[in-house]
């Protein structure tokens, strides 16, 4: 995975793997457009589950924990990264805020698409990886790749207004708790591991709050927010070079003695034999 050169970075079947780390759980470098035309793809983002195939399209938000578990050959692809600083720079008019809190605040980020809008959107992809590719020093060649971008970002704030409208509709009192359990937790996990908090957040008690998540998941609240400091601890241990010691203060545990028993609790093995398995 590397560091963009440039606050836009787009990947294609040639380099997709300079963006998507295989085999092991991550945070992206950049948050990122995804933008899958044919093939298959299949990965986890956090604690769910997603698979994208023809005409789909993701937002990957960097500060979630993702896995590649399946890629198909020679699949179509392109991948928009950007700096989240440049999103910031520009004058966009989503929500009034800036794109990456924007999108990093919708719940769903994955979407299959009919494929005339599909082809906009791709269509769009390729002018800006064509503009970022071609080197030459045109006075509007920043000013034609900023309105591309911010052409991408439109689309894709469009999709998700849609989606968001049409699924407002079909949520129920239930699975609206859960979805905003599940927000909050993304967010606060790593200062915020009590149940009563994340109640009273919504205005319930953390009795009626686990009871309704495990109706709804199968999992209890205490259940889900372990799982995700689990997802992010897999990612720092396979995908980083820092000591048991750090890995436990940038979870929160108040040593790395008890941050080890938590990790053994929750997989049956250490950190130690778990980060071995990355180890050339």
């Amino acid at each position: 995975m590397q560091t963009l050169e440039y606050p836009i970075q787009i990947f294609d079947t040639g380099n997709i793997f300079d963006f998507i780390a295989v085999g092991r759980p991550h945070h992206p470098k950049n948050p990122a457009f995804l933008i899958l035309k044919k093939g298959k793809l299949i990965f986890t983002e956090s604690l769910n589950s997603i698979k994208l195939g023809e005409n789909c399209v993701a937002l990957i938000d960097s500060r979630q924990v993702y896995e590649l578990q399946e890629i198909s050959e020679n699949p179509e692809i392109l991948v928009i990264a950007f700096a989240r600083e440049y999103t910031e720079k520009l004058p966009l008019k989503i929500n009034r805020l800036n794109a990456f809190v924007y999108f990093r605040n919708e719940l769903v980020r994955n979407f299959c698409l009919e494929p005339k809008a599909f082809t906009r959107i791709w269509n769009n992809a390729e002018l800006l990886q064509s503009m970022l590719e071609n080197g030459d020093s045109s006075a509007n060649r920043e000013e034609i790749i900023r309105h591309l971008f911010s052409a991408a970002v439109y689309q894709f704030g469009d999709i998700i207004s849609q989606h968001s409208n049409f699924s407002k509709n079909k949520v129920s009192r239930k699975q609206e708790i859960t979805l905003q359990f599940l927000k909050n937790v993304g967010e606060h996990f790593l200062q915020e591991r009590e149940v009563t908090w994340y109640a009273e957040k919504q205005f319930i008690t953390s009795r009626h709050l686990s009871a309704l998540l495990k109706e709804v998941t199968g999992k209890t609240a205490g259940q889900i927010i372990a799982a995700y400091v689990m997802k992010e601890a897999k990612a720092l241990l396979s995908s980083t070079e820092k000591s048991m010691y750090e890995i436990s203060m940038d979870l929160k545990f108040s040593d790395q003695y008890s941050f080890g028993h938590f990790f053994k609790k929750h997989s049956g093995e250490s950190p130690a034999v778990y980060r071995r398995r990355f180890k050339n």
